[in-house]
C-alpha cells in the first residue's frame, strides 16, 4: 500500500562514484587533452623546468647523463625518431596516455574499495 511516497529503486540505494554519465564527454576530453600533449608539446619552452634550474645553480646537472641512462625518454623525446616536433609530440602523447592509465587504475581500486565497504 502506497501512500503517495515512492519506495527507493535499488540504484539508488547503491551509492554510485562516477563523474559524469556521459561517456561521449570523457571520450570528447580524451581526444582534446591528447591532441594538446601531441600538438602542442613541440612548443613546449626550452627554458630548464624547475628541477634542471636548481641542479644548473647548485652545480650537479652533469650528473644527468647517468639518470638518462635508465630513462625511457631522456629529456622528453623519443629515440629513433628523426624530426623534433614528432619525438617531443610523441613523448607527450605517450606521457598523457601513461597518466590517464595510472589516474584509471587508482580510481578503479578508490570505487572498488567504496563499493565493498558498502556491500558490508
Amino acid at each position: 500500500m502506497s501512500c503517495g511516497t515512492r519506495q527507493p529503486t535499488l540504484k539508488a540505494d547503491r551509492r554510485e562514484y562516477g563523474l559524469t554519465g556521459s561517456r561521449r564527454k570523457w571520450t570528447v576530453l580524451a581526444v582534446l587533452t591528447l591532441a594538446a600533449a601531441g600538438l602542442l608539446s613541440p612548443w613546449a619552452s626550452d627554458s630548464p623546468d624547475g628541477l634542471e634550474r636548481v641542479a644548473e645553480d647548485l652545480g650537479f646537472v652533469e650528473r644527468e647523463a647517468s639518470i638518462h641512462a635508465l630513462s625511457p625518454m631522456p629529456d622528453y623525446e623519443v629515440a629513433g625518431v628523426p624530426w623534433e616536433a614528432v619525438r617531443v609530440g610523441l613523448a607527450g602523447l605517450i606521457g598523457a596516455i601513461v597518466m590517464a592509465a595510472v589516474l584509471w587504475t587508482a580510481l578503479r581500486a578508490l570505487a572498488g574499495k567504496a563499493r565493498s565497504a558498502d556491500t558490508e
